[in-house]
C-alpha cells in the first residue's frame, strides 16, 4: 500500500465514520481524488463493519458524503465552461475526462448520474456534465443518492458476507 493510503486507513481507523464521511466528500467533490473509492471502500469497511448497525452507518456515512461532495463539481459545471476553466484545477480534472464524461451524459441522459456512480472514475465526473446541462439539482442530488447508495450497499455487502464466509473457513 502507499504511504496516502496508509495515512487515509489509519484516519478511518481513528475517527470512524466521520473519516468515511470526510473520505468520501472529498473524493465526490474531487477536491482529493486521489484514493480511488474501489481502493479505500473495501478496506475501510473492513475495518469498521462489524454487524448490522455498523454496515449501516458505514453506507450512510458513505452515502451522504458522496451526495454532498458531489454538488461542488455540480455547481461548477452549472456556472459553465468559463467555471471550468476557472475552477477545474482545484477540481483536477482534465478536459479529456470532461469531455468523456459530457459524451456520456449526452448518451445516457440524466439516468447516467445514477449509473455512473457505480463506473470508476465516472463516479465523480458526472457530477460535472449534469451541471453543464443544467439537471434540476433535486433530480440530480436523487439521482446521485441512489446510484452512491447502490455502489456502497453493493461494496460493504461483499466485504461483510465475504468477511464471514472467510470467518466460517477458518
Amino acid at each position: 500500500m502507499s504511504g496516502l493510503t496508509e495515512t487515509a486507513l489509519s484516519l478511518i481507523q481513528q475517527y470512524g465514520f466521520l473519516a468515511v464521511f470526510v473520505f468520501a466528500f472529498l473524493e465526490s467533490s474531487m477536491l482529493f481524488p486521489l484514493l480511488p473509492s474501489e481502493l479505500v471502500v473495501p478496506t475501510a469497511a473492513g475495518l469498521l463493519v462489524r454487524d448490522p448497525v455498523s454496515f449501516a452507518l458505514f453506507v450512510i456515512a458513505m452515502t451522504v458524503g458522496t451526495t454532498v461532495g458531489s454538488l461542488l463539481p455540480y455547481f461548477v459545471g452549472h456556472e459553465g465552461h468559463d467555471a471550468m476553466d476557472r475552477y477545474g484545477r482545484y477540481l483536477r480534472v482534465s478536459p479529456d475526462e470532461t469531455d468523456r464524461a459530457s459524451h456520456w451524459f449526452r448518451r445516457w441522459g440524466e439516468h447516467s448520474v445514477m449509473w455512473g456512480r457505480l463506473l470508476p472514475v465516472l463516479r465523480s465526473i458526472i457530477s460535472i456534465p449534469a451541471g453543464f446541462a443544467e439537471m434540476d439539482v433535486r433530480k440530480f442530488v436523487v439521482y446521485t443518492t441512489v446510484g452512491a447508495l447502490a455502489f456502497n450497499l453493493l461494496v460493504t455487502g461483499l466485504v461483510y458476507v465475504g468477511r464471514d464466509d472467510l470467518l466460517h473457513l477458518l
